[in-house]
């Protein structure tokens, strides 16, 4: 059976930074290190202990603070600016995979085949390659092709 669905621009932003989300965490360790390093670099010293906590505040706010709307900003932009995104689209679960389709074309995907796969509240992540992700609501699909796909996350 055939489901259409349209991504809306939340479920994009959410799908989104959830797939970004291991790049904050190495950006917060990265962090970490030059805060770690600086006063070894400058010399310890109240002075550079004092700067360091101003450097390690500044970091801080800009990475929970800055960054994360100037992310949601971004993504919106990109979802308003991509009518593909906002295209309808139909997923059809078969007993090995599934089909997705759009005005664009189709693509058929084997469960084995699938590199990733993330089972979100409303939105399943399928990943066919190691960076590219299709978005599929939970609310499309039966408790068995849920736990079909939650079974390979």
């Amino acid at each position: 059976m055939s489901h259409s669905y349209q991504i809306t621009e939340d479920q994009f932003v959410r799908a989104c930074r959830h797939a970004h989300a291991p790049r904050r965490r190495w950006l917060a360790l990265a962090m970490f290190v030059v805060v770690a390093w600086f006063p070894v670099a400058v010399g310890v010293s109240p002075q550079s202990l004092i700067a360091t906590g101003i450097v390690a505040v500044l970091l801080v706010a800009f990475l929970w603070l800055i960054l994360p709307p100037l992310q949601r900003w971004q993504l919106r932009r990109i979802y308003r600016n991509n009518p593909l995104l906002q295209r309808e689209q139909q997923v059809e679960m078969q007993p090995v995979g599934f089909v997705l389709r759009s005005d664009n074309g189709e693509s058929r995907y084997e469960f084995r085949e699938l590199k990733r796969v993330i089972v979100l509240d409303d939105l399943v992540l399928v990943y066919p390659t190691t960076t590219i992700f299709h978005m599929i609501p939970t609310a499309l699909l039966s408790d068995f092709e849920l736990a079909q796909f939650r079974a390979l996350a």
